[in-house]
């Protein structure tokens, strides 16, 4: 099932990269007055990445891990890779959906750690082979 979800996020998104729409300018002023995320797409993919941005935000409330716990994820993802606009978001939700500073500060760590020991298996070359042994 997990295969199938990531096969299917990869699929509906490069067919998003790929999609040409064709867009009224009334739709156009519609679709900018409903999401102010939706101005950060060119014209001519504006329909379909509303679409795809929409579908993305059910992973939350309507996936197979509960909507704390996503939120708790992509905020632990969000810290790894810095991104100034995700944190506070999926703090903010977390927190509404009950997540304690606990949570918070594992899930965070969690991706920290994550990011540590990647950084010293990619710069210290470590054997991808022997590390894959290591799990049998």
């Amino acid at each position: 099932m997990k295969n199938l979800l990531i096969a299917f996020v990869f699929i509906v998104g490069f067919q998003t990269l790929l999609a040409q729409d064709t867009i009224t300018d009334t739709e156009k002023t519609e679709l900018l007055a409903k999401s102010p995320f939706n101005s950060l797409y060119p014209t001519s993919i504006l329909k379909s990445s509303d679409q795809y941005f929409a579908s993305q935000m059910e992973l939350f409330s309507k996936g197979a891990i509960n909507e704390k716990n996503a939120h708790l994820i992509a905020l632990g993802t969000s810290a790894a890779t810095k991104c100034d606009y995700c944190i506070p978001y999926h703090i903010s939700e977390a927190k509404r959906l009950g997540a304690t500073d606990e949570e918070i500060k594992t899930a965070i760590l969690i991706a920290a750690d994550v990011m540590r020991m990647s950084t010293l298996f990619y710069g210290n070359e470590f054997d991808l082979e022997a590390f894959k042994a290591m799990l049998k």
